[in-house]
């Protein structure tokens, strides 16, 4: 929910190991091959090909190269950090699977299918493409994986104890080389060296966002601070 202000920054920082999907240089990697080679090494080659497939057929190019964009920076954070690969390619490359429904359509199958969690979701369906997300990956794609389930579900929200791949993939979406906002530098910067204090820092600058745009701030995301800022000793306490 950090504001955004482009795809494309004057600044050519594209975080360490990201693949630079635009470059001239003769075997530069394209958007979405490390995750790609990530499956492929591990034997589900086709499962990530059929599910490009299936996002190409529902996703604007924009937004599908985003997706694969975040998968392959979340294979490189899961090199720095840990995690399961295989995993974060999966969970990047759907983790926006509902983005291109309305708000009226997200809210529809969200009341219908039991995902409202907060009211912030009512008051800004936008927010419920990661857990519609989710589910469409569950019922629709035979996803049954819980850590990429979650990592898909609190990919904007985040939520309080996430798996390190839900971690990855929170951030994963904000630094993928095409975001370009006011504090992605100071972001990608920190994924070099602490995913926590990343996070903090992520969600901070998203409750300046919010305050300035006058937006609710969904519960689960200042538990996720709470817990983050706990985890590290410092006291403080998420206002209700």
């Amino acid at each position: 929910m950090i504001e955004e202000t482009g795809k494309t920054g004057k600044k050519d920082d594209r975080g360490e190991g990201a693949c630079r999907p635009d470059s001239n240089v003769q075997g530069a990697c394209r958007p979405g091959s490390r995750g790609a080679e990530v499956c492929r090494l591990a034997g589900c080659g086709e499962e990530w090909q059929r599910l490009q497939t299936e996002l190409t057929g529902r996703l604007k190019l924009r937004r599908l190269n985003h997706s694969l964009a975040v998968a392959d920076q979340a294979v490189a954070m899961g090199h720095l950090f840990g995690g399961d690969l295989v995993k974060l390619a999966l969970a990047g490359l759907l983790h926006d699977s509902a983005k291109e429904l309305d708000n009226e359509q997200l809210l529809a199958l969200a009341e219908a299918r039991g995902l409202i969690t907060d009211p912030a979701e009512r008051a800004n369906p936008s927010i419920l493409h990661g857990p519609v997300g989710a589910w469409l990956a569950f019922q629709q794609w035979g996803i049954e994986d819980p850590i990429i389930l979650e990592a898909i579900r609190l990919h904007t929200t985040g939520g309080p104890a996430m798996g390190l791949e839900a971690c990855i993939i929170f951030m994963a979406d904000l630094i993928e080389p095409g975001r370009s906002y006011n504090g992605v530098e100071i972001l990608r910067r920190l994924c070099r060296q602490d995913l926590r204090a990343a996070m903090i820092e992520a969600i901070e600058q998203t409750l300046v966002y919010l305050e300035r745009k006058k937006l609710p701030l969904h519960q689960g995301t200042l538990r996720c601070l709470e817990w983050l800022k706990e985890e590290r000793g410092i006291v403080w306490k998420a206002k209700n």
